[in-house]
C-alpha cells in the first residue's frame, strides 16, 4: 500500500512538472509576445516593470481594465505594476493630460474608473479643459486646484515623457503591456485580453532570478 501512495505519487509529481512546461512551452516569442530589439530603462529599480499602455477613449482599455484590476490582486511580488497614457499623435494627448492631472491631485484611485465610465458610458466627449474642470469638481475636487494642476508644469513635463516613451517601445495600440522594458504583450498576440496576464506571469517567471 505503501509503494503504491509513492508510487501515484511520483505519477502526480511528474504529470504537474510536464503540465508546467507544457504550459510554459506555449508561450512563444514572436507568436504570444513580442521582443522589443532594444530594451526600455525601467523605473522600478530590483522589482520587474509590469507597464500599461493605454488610453482612456480607447474602448480595449475600458474593458481591459477589470483584468487589471484583478490581476493586481495576486500580483507576483516580485513586480511592480506602472500605468503609462500612450500618446501616439495631439488627440491622444488629453487622455494623458487627465491622468497626470488625476495623479497630481492624488485623485486617481478614486477616480481612474469614474473617467472611464464617463467616457465609455456617459458618452461625455471631455473637448475642452472646463469641461473636465467641471466633471471633476461635480466630483468632488477643488476647482482652482483642478485648474491649477491642469495648466502645471509638472502634467506637462509627465505628458510630454509619455509621449516619448510611447514611442521607446514599439506599440501599434492599446492596451499593450510591457514587461521589464524587454517584452510586451497585446490581446492579438495573447489570444484575448484575459490570456495576456496569463503570457505576462509567464514572463516575470522568464524575468525572475
Amino acid at each position: 500500500m505503501k509503494k503504491l501512495t509513492a508510487l501515484s505519487s511520483l505519477v502526480v509529481i511528474a504529470a504537474f512538472v510536464f503540465f508546467t512546461n507544457t504550459t510554459q512551452a506555449d508561450f512563444v516569442a514572436g507568436e504570444d509576445y513580442v521582443v522589443l530589439d532594444k530594451a526600455v530603462k525601467t523605473d522600478t529599480g530590483d522589482k520587474i516593470e509590469v507597464r500599461e499602455l493605454f488610453w482612456y477613449y480607447c474602448g480595449h482599455c475600458y474593458n481591459f481594465e477589470p483584468y487589471v484590476e484583478n490581476w493586481l490582486q495576486t500580483m507576483d511580488s516580485r513586480a511592480e505594476f506602472v500605468r503609462q497614457p500612450a500618446v501616439f499623435s495631439d488627440r491622444w494627448q488629453s487622455g494623458a493630460i487627465f491622468y497626470f492631472v488625476l495623479q497630481h491631485l492624488n485623485e486617481f484611485d478614486r477616480l481612474n474608473s469614474a473617467l472611464f465610465n464617463a467616457i465609455h458610458q456617459q458618452g461625455i466627449e471631455f473637448s475642452k479643459q472646463q469641461d473636465f474642470i467641471t466633471w471633476l469638481a461635480l466630483n468632488g475636487v477643488d476647482e482652482e486646484k483642478a485648474n491649477e494642476a491642469f495648466n502645471s508644469f509638472t502634467v506637462a513635463v509627465n505628458v510630454n515623457k509619455a509621449k516619448s516613451n510611447t514611442y521607446k517601445y514599439r506599440v501599434n495600440g492599446v492596451p499593450v503591456i510591457i514587461v521589464n522594458g524587454k517584452y510586451w504583450v497585446d490581446a492579438n498576440h495573447a489570444g484575448s485580453e484575459q490570456r495576456i496576464f496569463e503570457v505576462v506571469d509567464y514572463l516575470i517567471q522568464k524575468e525572475s532570478p
